[in-house]
């Protein structure tokens, strides 16, 4: 019976007869076969699109020559790298940086245009190493200017039209002056219908304008502060107000309009916000001091308005005249009539001055030849904020003279007599 004379089949003859088995280490064997195949060639190569030309890398080889890019191309590049396939794989286009070699542009320090060699490198040293075998385009033109910086005057363009008694101020732009960055060839081309009752507020764009008033499009200057500027246009009430003064150091009894005092200009036009030029009447230019003034001679004032207002004639000092046509020479005196006023209590105020000479009196020609040293008073002022000894001792005060019995007849100048404090 040649079925009962066959050999049994062996351990590993019967593992092979099972198909699903046969299967499996068919697979095992094909991908040891692929690993002996990578190991006998390691390195693959991809091409990868990156999508621009970093220009800024390096870019202190050129901004330290005052130079910058005016002109650029901006083009895709082919990267070409090599490396184990597992690790270029995972590199994207932001993995790599390419640049221009700015070795040439640094030597000469020119401005013009280059023709400068693309490199390539890792943007992280940290990534899984890479090869880069090549780059396409391999070169880019670059056009370099010299550059320079200048400042300018903000210039507002605006047709505003005022209401009827309103006042258009002076136009101001915040900032009032912008710092153009740019080349230099370039900066040297720079120049820097309804009624309103309020001020206006806005912003503007900043334009550039050459010589001839020509708008510059197109160009490589920057403006250091913002290209945007804060625009306010005034538009203030009108109004025209008196002008006056005051008398200071006015002797007791005595009117200054005996002087027919007069001054000029005799009014001004100020401008402001309709709520504040609404309330002012009048505007006071100052005092004079009635002890300085000198017959024949004008007294001169400084204009000062308020915050907010604004002097439109531009006015800024007035001249104060007086009318003593009848007015005889000054006259000299000497006056011993010394008072003292207004001591504190328990406080002793004794005049040691004894008399006061060349005291100068003013007036009319006929009352002040009327005067006599009995007319006139010295009068000193012992008010507790007016004594600055500590205790008891010696002060000098000042005097206030005072002409009694006449209308017209003042002293000017300054006088003081020293008096002895003693607290009881």
């Amino acid at each position: 019976n040649a079925s009962s004379q066959a050999k049994p089949m062996g351990r590993f003859e019967k593992l092979f007869s099972n198909r699903w088995f046969a299967m499996a280490v068919s697979a095992m064997l094909a991908v040891l076969l692929w690993l002996v195949v990578i190991a006998q060639e390691p390195t693959q190569t991809r091409t990868i699109t990156v999508s621009g030309v970093s220009y800024d890398y390096n870019s202190a080889l050129y901004t330290g020559a005052s130079l910058d890019i005016v002109k650029r191309e901006d083009t895709k590049v082919s990267v070409v790298i090599s490396g184990d396939s597992s690790a270029i794989n995972e590199v994207d286009p932001a993995d790599i940086v390419v640049y221009p070699d700015y070795t040439e542009v640094s030597r000469s320090g020119m401005p013009g245009e280059y023709t400068l060699r693309l490199q390539a490198r890792r943007a992280d040293t940290s990534l899984t190493k890479f090869d880069i075998d090549s780059i396409s385009p391999a070169y880019v033109d670059v056009t370099f200017a010299q550059i320079g910086t200048q400042k300018f005057t903000v210039e507002v363009e605006a047709s505003v039209d005022p209401a009827e008694g309103y006042y258009l101020g002076e136009k101001q732009a915040s900032p009032a002056e912008v710092t153009l960055r740019g080349p230099v060839d370039e900066l040297a081309r720079v120049e820097s219908d309804e009624k309103r009752d309020r001020t206006m507020l806005d912003s503007a764009a900043l334009e550039f304008l050459d010589a001839d008033g020509h708008a510059i499009t197109d160009s490589s200057i920057t403006v250091l502060e913002g290209e945007q500027v804060e625009v306010t246009i005034p538009v203030l009430k009108l109004k025209e107000v008196p002008l006056k003064f005051e008398f200071s150091n006015v002797p007791a009894g005595y009117d200054p309009a005996e002087l027919n005092a007069s001054i000029s200009p005799a009014t001004i036009r100020i401008a402001g916000a309709a709520d504040t030029v609404d309330g002012i009447e009048s505007v006071n230019a100052g005092f004079i001091n009635l002890a300085r003034v000198q017959l024949g001679k004008a007294e001169t004032l400084k204009i000062q308005l308020s915050e907010g207002l604004v002097n439109v004639d531009d006015v800024q000092e007035a001249t104060v005249t007086f009318d003593t046509s009848g007015y005889g020479e000054p006259r000299a005196i000497t006056v011993s009539d010394i008072r003292v006023v207004n001591a504190p209590s328990g406080v002793d105020v004794k005049v040691i001055t004894e008399s006061i000479n060349n005291v100068t009196l003013v007036g009319e020609a006929e009352e002040l030849a009327a005067i006599s040293p009995s007319d006139v008073i010295a009068q000193v002022d012992a008010s507790a904020q007016n004594i600055t000894v500590k205790g008891s001792g010696q002060q000098q005060f000042s005097a206030q003279i005072i002409v009694t019995g006449t209308k017209t007849v003042f002293a000017t100048g300054a006088y003081s007599v020293l008096c002895d404090i003693t607290v009881k």
